[in-house]
């Protein structure tokens, strides 16, 4: 399925139909989920295929205008979403027409993940370098330098502290930036 989301690289285009696809992936609906909300979804469901004014789609969804208003400046803001502004003749107020352009959310998730990339090889790196002592009583975890500041008792309680085996976290992380990695390279 993510071959089917692969960009290319100079048309930064994705191979969807306008928001099906989308929805049918678990990380992007959720991503779609964490910045609009379930009722959020109902909008986007509402313009997959299609183009909608505001008004429209607060009638199809049950929403109230103003959340459907607010859900839509939302997908603006993330460029998921564009309008055209036209303005009615008859009562002379400007009516905005809104479309979907859902390719972009797998961009926003692999730029995310690349900072989550970068924050976990910081602390792969921090892990690898240093020797950690921790507290029994309160499991603080500390680097040497500041263990044999306190004379190796917690800074915390005060109880003595003990060589940590970080080499469990440290794969951890391996594990988890190897994962990221493929993950990215299939965007």
């Amino acid at each position: 399925m993510a071959s089917q989301f692969r960009l290319t690289s100079s048309l930064g285009a994705h191979s969807l139909n306008n928001g099906k696809s989308v929805l049918s992936d678990k990380e992007a609906k959720q991503f779609l989920q964490e910045i609009l909300g379930e009722e959020g979804l109902d909008v986007v469901r509402a313009l997959i295929d299609r183009e909608a004014t505001d008004e429209e789609l607060a009638e199809e969804t049950g929403l109230k205008l103003n959340m459907v208003r607010k859900m839509l400046y939302k997908l603006y803001d993330y460029r998921l979403a564009s309008y055209v502004r036209t303005k009615d003749k008859e009562i002379g107020w400007y009516v905005y027409t809104w479309k979907l352009d859902l390719a972009r959310v797998f961009e926003i998730l692999a730029v995310r993940k690349r900072r989550i990339l970068e924050e976990l090889a910081k602390k792969l790196e921090f892990e690898t370098t240093h020797v950690f002592f921790s507290c029994k009583k309160d499991n603080s975890k500390v680097p040497f330098d500041i263990a044999s500041e306190t004379n190796f008792k917690c800074p915390q309680c005060d109880a003595i502290m003990d060589f940590t085996d970080n080499s469990g976290t440290v794969a951890s992380l391996e594990e988890e930036i190897t994962r990221l990695k493929k993950e990215i390279k299939s965007y």
